[in-house]
């Protein structure tokens, strides 16, 4: 990864790490297996649950995309989701081979590895929901096995298609400390995993996105309410060079808040991701001279900063950006704008974080 980086976030029909393409560029790779600009995308969907249900919309959308089939173990799940928008219904993913283009991989994070590879060895691109996988070590092989497939490969970390993100794209932020609150009332899902690879991950892979690089320290404390997985979790990190990052999550609160702060030289910004708002605070001249003063202004702070709302856009919402960057980078108009390898490294540290957690609780 880069030393450091600015905060450039993904959003559609643009590359945002290394080089960038201009829209309608193509992307040369020979690792990428690529779709030509006039056939309609070939594309299915695995998994009929919760998330399934909406990625199975952002694709019915899409006029440039045959929606070929939802794939499930339960096939009355898989018909309810399928019927609306005419697709086929399948129970096993191995027959999708020679039927399909693309994928969007919904299923339990478990299963993610017995089903992304068969497909990508197949010449299927894949489009993987966060968590790629359930420990680093398989993160790792999926990501592998792609680069060996030859096939274009996307990890579902969609805060980085998020409105609120694209709204400070190009700012040319360099954080000095990142604050994340990530909280909600318990979901009664995702009960195989606990709060940290269940929402403090869409945190991680922004923070992780802006340092460029891993953390050199994981200090995390936390603890469980209702079963054996952390459901409330405060961690710290600490990256060579001198940033730091907070994240806090609970599935156990009584209100939502979903919260990034960056502190810059001269610059503060909130990104309320449930608000959908972004506010940023930068320094007028004079104010560290009149802070060194001592003397208070008249009209105390208000007159030394100035405090502003930069619009965010309510269209294309987040699951359809992510779509778009994905069947743009299959087609090889950009590389796949967030790597299995960025998810692979977001899974890496919610592992260390999940041992600091036991070592403190033993």
């Amino acid at each position: 990864m880069a030393e450091g980086r600015t905060f450039a976030p993904a959003a559609p029909r643009v590359f945002t790490g290394g080089e960038i393409k201009q829209p309608g560029a193509k992307y040369a790779n020979s690792f990428c297996v690529l779709i030509t600009m006039s056939k309609r995308l070939k594309l299915a969907l695995i998994g009929a649950g919760h998330m399934g249900k909406f990625h199975a919309q952002a694709i019915a959308e899409r006029q440039d995309v045959e929606f070929v089939a939802v794939c499930d173990v339960d096939a009355a799940r898989a018909a309810a989701v399928a019927g609306p928008a005419g697709a086929q219904v399948e129970t096993d993913p191995a027959r999708l081979a020679g039927q399909v283009d693309a994928a969007v991989i919904a299923a339990a994070t478990g299963v993610h590895g017995d089903v992304a590879v068969p497909l990508m060895n197949a010449g299927i691109a894949v489009l993987l929901e966060k968590p790629v996988a359930a420990t680093a070590r398989e993160a790792r092989a999926i990501a592998e096995a792609a680069r060996r497939a030859g096939v274009v490969a996307q990890a579902g970390h969609i805060l980085r298609f998020d409105p609120v993100t694209r709204a400070v794209a190009g700012l040319g932020l360099r954080p000095r400390y990142i604050e994340v609150s990530w909280v909600a009332p318990f979901s009664f899902r995702s009960l195989d995993v606990g709060v940290v690879m269940d929402l403090m991950i869409h945190g991680l892979d922004v923070v992780l996105h802006l340092a460029g690089k891993m953390p050199e320290r994981v200090d995390a404390v936390g603890g469980a309410v209702v079963g054996p997985h952390e459901d409330f979790v405060n961690v710290r990190l600490a990256f060579p060079g001198g940033l730091v990052a907070t994240l806090a999550a609970s599935r156990m609160s009584r209100t939502r808040q979903r919260v990034v702060r960056l502190f810059c030289e001269g610059t503060y910004l909130k990104l309320d991701y449930g608000a959908r708002t972004v506010e940023r605070v930068t320094a007028r001249p004079g104010l560290a001279e009149v802070v060194r003063s001592g003397q208070p202004p008249a009209g105390g702070m208000q007159g030394l900063v100035a405090v502003e709302k930069l619009p965010v856009e309510d269209r294309p919402d987040a699951l359809q950006a992510q779509l778009a960057s994905f069947i743009e980078a299959v087609r090889g108009e950009h590389p796949p704008a967030v790597t299995l390898d960025d998810g692979a490294r977001a899974v890496e540290v919610a592992e260390r974080i999940i041992q600091a957690i036991t070592r403190q609780r033993a």
